[in-house]
């Protein structure tokens, strides 16, 4: 991994890409981006759908301009998949149900940390135990990875063949930070290929590719090529890793607060309308409609639940396609709390990271939660995704306690003795979302530049706008450019 560097904020230019995506830059709208010292009264009036960080973003940016901003939220908090549960664990601790991460070059996110009051905290590294083809080992640097069927180069490097087989393609296929990604003939060669196809067709063996998937998730085996590299570039000198002390969903919280009650909760959006004027939306709160009326709209609905939202006039036949057919990630969570944090005892040496085991098995990579976090007792966060989430999902849910207990009694024994609770999400059983984050398939590339256009006066932001999909970064993103999409047509 390379060494740390910190972006300015400007570093983020807009993308203009073969696809159309666009990353947005602070500033490069109506004016300098920043907001009046008193923002004048305005009778212009915008309405967000979504309380989560898109829609939390896109109404705060645009009240600092003076707009009349309502934001209405199908649940009955805000935040959306930024999620942190407190309940039910001893010593005051806490999990983060959803968004975790914020790498140190994810400067929207950090920006917003930083203008909010709140502090971020790192997360320590240490060393993982990796359980791969039932062995159960930690790796020393400068030795041999004990896995069958790796060629020479990859026994020695290890997950160090990154930079062998994914980051000696950056420059060939642009870079989405300066609008090159994806550079000429890269979406015709790759745009159909599965990512672990791409990294089979660079050298990677057999054998190398559940090393990398221990480190990365499964979703490997799944998502588009484009979408992965997209992610790689953009993120090549992520070094430091953080959360923000006490929990993620205090950047909702605050930014809901900044909207001082303009964020209306249980509004089930049903319709939505729009004229040459305005634009009108129709909502379900707790059995009774509801009506709004805007200058234009902002829409960070996940297209899968957004399928069952009335558009008139209709949308047109590309974003209905790509609502329809759209790819969510079926991630869940399992989480024990421990009695103690085992893991520093270990028989082959004291394990510690936010990545404390990275494994082949059905509960994947267990995070330690409890890093950062005070007293003796640990949180272990099994983190399954795709195949594994899916498989997790289908039992009932009092048969999943002992089926991911079981997994993980594989390679952390100790579990069910050390078990004090058991906690779980799966983000497939979600009505708000219905997935985990939308992630892009082969031959679906054309969606990034149909997913964020603007439809005469909606504009839409989320995660599954942004090449960030499944961040806090992409929310955030997205949700600001949405903003400066409007002020720039107003």
């Amino acid at each position: 991994m390379k060494s740390k560097t910190r972006f300015d904020r400007r570093r983020f230019l807009e993308l203009l890409s073969a696809a159309g995506v666009a990353v947005y830059l602070p500033g490069c709208g109506s004016d300098d981006g920043q907001p009046p010292a008193n923002p004048p009264a305005s009778t212009k009036k915008a309405l967000v759908l979504g309380g989560g960080l898109a829609g939390l973003s896109a109404a705060y940016e645009l009240q600092k301009k003076g707009w009349d901003v309502t934001v209405l939220e199908a649940q009955a908090h805000a935040g959306g998949r930024v999620l942190t549960q407190r309940d039910g664990f001893e010593n005051g601790q806490y999990a983060e149900l959803g968004a975790t991460r914020i790498p140190d070059v994810h400067d929207h996110t950090i920006a917003y940390v930083e203008e909010l009051g709140l502090k971020l905290e790192e997360f320590p590294g240490g060393t993982p135990l990796y359980y791969l083809g039932g062995q159960r080992f930690v790796h020393t640097e400068g030795t041999p990875w004990p896995l069958a069927g790796l060629s020479p180069e990859e026994a020695m490097e290890g997950l160090g063949m990154w930079s062998t087989y994914i980051a000696a393609n950056f420059e060939a296929f642009g870079n989405p930070r300066d609008g090159s990604f994806p550079r000429e003939g890269i979406l015709e060669q790759y745009d159909k290929m599965v990512m672990t196809d791409f990294l089979k067709e660079k050298g990677a063996t057999e054998a190398w590719l559940p090393l990398y998937v221990s480190d990365n998730g499964t979703e490997v085996y799944k998502i588009g090529c484009l979408a992965w590299m997209a992610l790689e570039v953009a993120d090549q000198d992520w070094d430091l890793t953080y959360h923000v002390q006490g929990g993620n969903d205090q950047i909702a919280q605050k930014l809901a607060e900044k909207l001082d009650g303009k964020v209306k909760f249980e509004r089930v959006v049903k319709s939505i309308t729009q004229d040459d004027t305005k634009v009108t939306v129709t909502v379900d709160a707790k059995g009774t409609s509801e009506t709004y009326e805007a200058d234009y709209l902002v829409c960070t609905i996940p297209f899968k639940p957004l399928r069952d939202v009335a558009f008139s006039p209709a949308l047109p036949d590309d974003k209905q396609k790509a609502m329809d057919e759209v790819h969510m990630m079926t991630a869940s969570r399992a989480m024990f709390q421990t009695k103690t944090r085992f893991w520093k005892n270990d028989p082959l040496g004291e394990l510690g990271g936010l990545k404390l085991a990275k494994t082949d098995t059905k509960a994947e990579r267990v995070w330690d939660l409890s890093a950062t976090q005070p007293g003796d007792t640990g949180l272990l966060l099994a983190y399954m995704q795709d195949e594994n989430a899916d498989d997790f999902a289908a039992l009932a849910a009092p048969e999943r306690e002992a089926y991911i207990q079981a997994e993980m009694a594989k390679f952390f024994p100790d579990i069910e003795a050390e078990k004090l609770s058991f906690h779980m999400k799966v983000w497939a059983e979600d009505p708000w979302s219905q997935g985990a984050w939308t992630e892009i398939l082969p031959n679906q590339w054309w969606m990034m530049a149909v997913i964020p256009r603007s439809e005469g006066r909606i504009h839409f932001a989320g995660e599954h706008t942004s090449i960030w999909a499944g961040w806090m970064q992409g929310a955030i993103e997205s949700g600001k450019r949405a903003a400066d999409e409007i002020l720039q047509k107003a």
